[in-house]
């Protein structure tokens, strides 16, 4: 009995808080909806001094690409108001490349030059603040290095702050390079875009925070400086500078037609790295400035609980984790509160004359599960409705797009363990973790191989974990199945097949880093 209180009590508290994370599913799609485009207003032809910021860290196989599309940009706006900060950490021969690359801009009239630092002190942030400090420009655009600019985006961004004294921030929308360049990057393609088409949308139609996304962004200096610069206390520098700008009562301007194509890891290995920081990062800024914002009554209660919300949205992973860890354990120990019994054994209790009590105690487990059950389904649905409107939004058909669907839910399911592990460096550690970026292969089509090219993935110890919740997985469903256990398989068949799903990804797609 009291392991049966124990599992239903904790199965509560698990279904309550995806609950919450479910709802803000369907309050942001409906948000969404009542998203209006920014209108520009007078002085759209006035023209600022502007600095481009392009972080590099070994990044030979996309400078060509990034630096070209920066030019046209910069040309479209004017040559002599672009400045083009490379801020290169590299480590290998990109180096080299970075050199030639900005030789020959700089030969053609662009205001291009490199900035090197003595070490990696700060990664991301670190580099993004050394630059900070010699920019004299009043407005900071910052790309990474996979992203290609789109010719217009000065031109389309920059008059906005010429209008509005006020304005911090303006991010745009991403989208790819390489969405169809195999399974993996179709189904990622779809994440990103339910970011960008239903919460970044949802959050700036309901007034609430928004978040730079670290690239594709621009950024008033001043307001940059006001919040205190960038800072690497945590591995999200964007997101952390996002709300620090907005807590000092700059505006933020999410444009979603603006759009910043980049590329998608093109491997689950690539994947669950970059998830992991994301992870890591999110939780970390989360810790830094909640408590800030929960205190501060002025946001008002929609504002502060979004931001909660947002800030904590990785925590999804380490609770569908503990749900499979307690479905395992109710699993083994034969708990009878994870079990429904058949229709005619619950009828003839409920015939039968019991006592008061009795009756009062099935009743309440009754109500107990149809409550539990509804809640979950209404979270399952609500994990299915926002892909599947961020592909109605853009025009693609569901019923081509099942496979790249499946694979989402099964890339989400499989990651919660690894990000489970980030979010519990995050949370319980105040340890500054190393900045491990997403390896850029500049795959856009079949014809390019990200095989034959350097950053490559090795396998590390996450992949025993995985193959041991696969293990424990399958022991679970064939001693459910020998039990007659059938409801628990709706919990361990799915979880199980993701943590196959990535391991299987993982060791197929690891290899060591080439040498050449």
């Amino acid at each position: 009995m009291f392991l049966q209180i124990l599992f239903i009590s904790l199965s509560m508290v698990l279904t309550l808080l995806f609950f919450l994370y479910g709802f803000n599913h369907y309050f942001l799609l409906y948000s969404a909806r009542r998203y209006i485009a920014p209108n520009l207003g007078a002085g759209s032809q006035a023209r600022s001094a502007v600095c481009i910021h392009l972080p590099i860290y070994n990044e030979k196989y996309v400078i060509h690409r990034l630096i070209a599309a920066c030019s046209k940009m910069a040309k479209a706006y004017g040559i002599d108001k672009v400045r083009i900060i490379i801020i290169d950490d590299s480590e290998d021969d990109s180096i080299r490349v970075v050199d030639e690359v900005v030789k020959e801009y700089q030969g053609k009239g662009y205001k291009v030059e490199v900035l090197r630092r003595n070490n990696r002190q700060g990664f991301k942030a670190g580099a993004l603040q050394a630059a900070l400090q010699i920019t004299e420009e009043d407005f900071i655009v910052v790309f990474d290095a996979d992203f290609i600019p789109a010719e217009d985006f000065l031109n389309r961004t920059i008059p906005y702050f010429l209008s509005d004294d006020n304005l911090g921030i303006i991010q745009s929308r991403w989208t790819h390079t390489n969405r169809n360049y195999n399974s993996l990057t179709k189904a990622i393609a779809i994440g990103i875009d339910v970011h960008f088409l239903i919460e970044q949308t949802g959050r700036y139609a309901s007034g609430c925070f928004q978040n730079f996304n670290g690239s594709g962004g621009v950024l008033r200096k001043k307001a940059l400086l006001d919040a205190g610069g960038w800072q690497s206390d945590t591995l999200a520098e964007d997101l952390d500078v996002s709300y620090r700008i907005q807590l000092r009562d700059y505006r933020f301007l999410y444009i979603n037609d603006l759009q910043s194509p980049g590329e998608i890891p093109p491997t689950v290995p690539s994947f669950k790295k970059q998830q992991g920081r994301w992870a890591n990062g999110s939780l970390r800024t989360a810790r830094k400035v909640l408590p800030s914002i929960l205190s501060n009554r002025k946001l008002g209660l929609k504002k502060r609980l979004e931001a909660f919300i947002h800030l904590t949205g990785y925590m999804v992973h380490p609770l569908m984790f503990v749900s499979f860890v307690l479905t395992l354990s109710a699993t083994f120990l034969s708990v009878n509160s994870f079990r429904i019994e058949n229709v005619n054994t619950i009828l003839q209790y409920a015939n039968q004359p019991h006592s008061m009590n009795a009756n009062g105690a099935f009743i309440f487990e009754t109500l107990t599960w149809v409550l539990l059950g509804s809640m979950i389904l209404f979270c399952a649905i609500a994990a299915w409705v926002t892909p599947i409107a961020s592909l109605k939004v853009q025009n693609l058909p569901v019923s081509g797009n099942l496979w790249s669907l499946l694979i989402l839910f099964l890339l989400g399911f499989g990651i919660s363990m690894s990000n489970t592990i980030e979010a519990g460096k995050a949370l319980l550690t105040n340890r500054d973790w190393v900045f491990k970026r997403t390896p850029k292969y500049a795959v856009e089509s079949g014809r390019d191989e990200w095989r034959s090219r350097r950053y490559q993935v090795p396998l590390d110890l996450t992949a025993i974990m995985e193959l041991l919740l696969v293990l424990l997985g399958g022991i679970a469903m064939a001693y459910a199945i020998s039990r007659s256990n059938f409801v628990v398989l709706l919990i361990l068949v799915p979880y199980t097949l993701a943590y196959a799903f990535v391991l299987a990804m993982t060791v197929w797609q690891s290899q060591q880093e080439k040498a050449g």
